[in-house]
């Protein structure tokens, strides 16, 4: 009775020195239940906002309808038939910017599987002319593995939500410029008919700027950990 005590001891005590394997196991694992509530709030949220377009554009098209009669063009001026579309594009165009967002984060930070690690963690291993060949991933370059995937896809996770964000802001930014200073002329700030100001560019070179200094510091990040004779 006592040997198979001991036994049983000996074997917890083994499979608790493989600790760093279960890590990254156990690691997956919670990255895989974030995901999992990631998109339960994504299928509420897009739910709400199919329900929450239905209902703005109703109340929308009750609005114009009661202030400017039936549709005949779309404008600014308030005339008769006109129906101004800014107040509706804001509130669709900036909940689909937010919405379409979330489903990126779903979609390209899914967590990797086992398999992926182990496939970064040999090619890195692959690449180190220090490794050893033939033998299975040390469970710090699983880590290392996960660590440069997780960035790889948090990198492309921003350039895609940039990406929408553009394809989603400038058509807003044209409409609202449109209805302050009416057709496009020039590119200026000075406030006349036809002056355009150009503020697009600038929010969207801030936003790329933000995104190069994350993939600065999530490569630096992912070199450091790869570094040779860093202890694992």
């Amino acid at each position: 009775m006592h040997l198979r005590l001991r036994e049983r001891v000996r074997v917890r005590s083994g499979r608790a020195a493989e600790r760093p394997v279960t890590d990254v196991e156990g690691e997956l694992r919670a990255a895989g239940e974030h995901h999992a509530a990631r998109v339960r709030r994504l299928r509420i949220n897009l739910a709400a906002w199919a329900v929450g377009t239905v209902a703005l554009t109703a109340w929308w098209v009750a609005v114009q309808w009661r202030a400017n009669g039936a549709l005949a063009s779309f404008g600014h001026e308030g005339e008769s038939g006109q129906w101004n579309p800014t107040l509706w594009a804001l509130g669709v165009g900036i909940w689909t910017l937010v919405v379409g967002i979330m489903a990126l984060r779903v979609l390209i930070r899914r967590p990797p599987t086992m398999t992926e690690v182990d496939r970064e963690a040999a090619r890195t291993a692959a690449a180190d002319p220090s490794g050893a060949p033939g033998r299975a991933p040390s469970p710090a370059a699983r880590t290392r593995g996960l660590r440069r995937l997780d960035g790889v896809r948090r990198i492309r996770f921003h350039v895609a939500a940039w990406v929408l964000g553009m394809v989603i802001i400038t058509p807003l930014w044209a409409l609202i410029e449109w209805q302050d200073n009416g057709a496009l002329e020039r590119f200026s700030a000075d406030g006349r008919p036809g002056s355009w100001e150009p503020w697009i560019l600038y929010a969207g070179a801030i936003w790329a700027g933000a995104i190069a200094v994350i993939a600065v510091g999530v490569l630096v990040g992912t070199r450091r950990a790869g570094a040779p004779g860093e202890p694992g």
